[in-house]
């Protein structure tokens, strides 16, 4: 246990005997003044001679605030006592400073006790991915060894031709990763010349919270994926494309050649306004009561960049009537039944798979095959009754029993047929052991 672990162990020894320990009095505010100021009576010690131990840069966290710097340390040593007390909560060490920015942006304990949780859980699975990688390099290592120590065989051509394995003789032409790569990059290339345009107006970072930023870039790069997968992929458009927002640093932390000049993506800061015409423009919005009948192979759509869990309000309505743009929504009603309690939001990636197909195919209904099952309603395709899980699971592990048909003849089954009495018994040693 390290030093810093020691003085949390102290202090969190001392908490029964502490201001902390007694229940809070009427005024919330005394009892607040009182635990901050008690953590930083007990911080004062620790702040000096652990602060090169822990490695944590305050100046690029609080930028030089002493309130927050103090905050700072007293989330420290709360994540400290959380994890001697056997929370999940990893060790100091392993936050970054990032990640002690958003711990100060939270505003309650709990909401930092999550947070925590789900540190926890990220370092566990980094230190799974690191053992076994190095186990299969110490097996590796192994094997190498076990190889040196073979005597060597001297191999003919001709032993090399009759032998067949991807080390040896082989018909199959070996395909790199690079060159899947660049076939995909060329698709993109090409839809950049000839290919319809999709603009993604990534203009809400400010109205999101930063895990719905974190969430919308992961989102961001599916699509991206996904459209350079298919085989008649959008020349994606990235419009106002703040590049010091938490939206942008996100997405070009996913995808690190972001901003390179070969790679096949159109990142502006500007606006689609100043890009494409108007009339070519139709911003594609839930909120809108309009549906799109037909895929229109000459506009442009917009897909707004946002992920409103917390946030309901028709952010992208309101943006598209401002600014005088056509409006629609995907026909999901029309081609849809929505199960009971599940919502009709749709991901950035399973919109864009949904116009993928509908340019391709021109079929709605082959197009929205890309909404997840769990939102639709579930239906026997028997009589048309909706069946709940419980119904589809009892049907699926249910075993009917076996019913010999009438033709058979049992009296044929035995192989001495010479007594008939024997038969009869027989017959009726069957009988017994089908009605049992």
């Amino acid at each position: 246990m390290n030093s810093f672990g020691r003085c949390c162990k102290e202090i969190f020894g001392k908490l029964r005997n502490s201001p902390l320990a007694v229940s809070p009095n009427k005024n919330p505010l005394t009892f607040l003044k009182t635990r901050n100021s008690y953590f930083k009576q007990n911080l004062c010690s620790f702040q000096g001679e652990n602060k090169e131990e822990l490695k944590i840069d305050y100046e690029a966290i609080v930028k030089n605030d002493k309130d927050l710097e103090n905050k700072l340390k007293v989330i420290i040593l709360e994540a400290e006592v959380l994890r001697q007390e056997g929370h999940a909560v990893p060790p100091v060490s392993y936050f970054s400073s990032e990640q002690w920015k958003e711990a100060l942006n939270l505003p309650t304990r709990s909401a930092r006790r999550r947070y925590f949780e789900f540190l926890f859980k990220l370092s566990k699975t980094t230190e799974n991915k690191l053992a076994k990688k190095e186990k299969k390099r110490l097996e590796w290592e192994e094997l190498k060894k076990k190889k040196s120590q073979e005597p060597k065989i001297d191999e003919t051509f001709e032993d090399f031709a009759l032998q067949h394995d991807l080390q040896h003789n082989n018909i199959l032409l070996r395909i790199y990763d690079t060159t899947i790569n660049q076939m995909y990059n060329n698709r993109l290339i090409q839809a950049i010349m000839f290919g319809q345009k999709l603009v993604i107006d990534c203009g809400y970072d400010s109205n999101m919270t930063r895990r719905e930023n974190l969430n919308c870039a992961k989102q961001l790069m599916l699509l991206f994926s996904e459209n350079r997968f298919h085989d008649d992929p959008f020349d994606l458009y990235f419009c106002n494309a703040n590049q010091r927002g938490d939206l942008m640093k996100y997405v070009n932390k996913f995808m690190p050649t972001l901003y390179e000049p070969w790679f096949p993506l159109n990142v502006h800061s500007c606006s689609y306004l100043d890009i494409f015409p108007k009339s070519q423009l139709v911003y594609l919005t839930p909120h809108c009561r309009e549906e799109l009948q037909e895929f229109d192979h000459e506009a442009v759509y917009i897909i707004g960049g946002i992920v409103d869990k917390m946030n309901s309000e028709p952010l992208s309505l309101a943006k598209a009537k401002r600014e005088g743009l056509k409006m629609a929504k995907l026909p999901l009603d029309r081609f849809l039944q929505w199960g009971a309690g599940s919502g009709k939001s749709l991901t950035l990636n399973q919109v864009t798979s949904i116009l993928l197909d509908a340019k391709k195919t021109g079929n709605w209904e082959i197009a929205l095959r890309h909404v997840p099952r769990r939102k639709l309603m579930d239906y026997n395709q028997t009589d048309g009754t909706k069946m709940n899980s419980f119904n589809m699971r009892n049907e699926r592990h249910s075993t009917k029993k076996w019913i010999p048909s009438a033709n058979i003849k049992f009296g044929n089954l035995g192989y001495n047929r010479s007594d008939k009495n024997e038969e009869k018994r027989r017959l009726l040693k069957i009988k017994s052991i089908l009605n049992e």
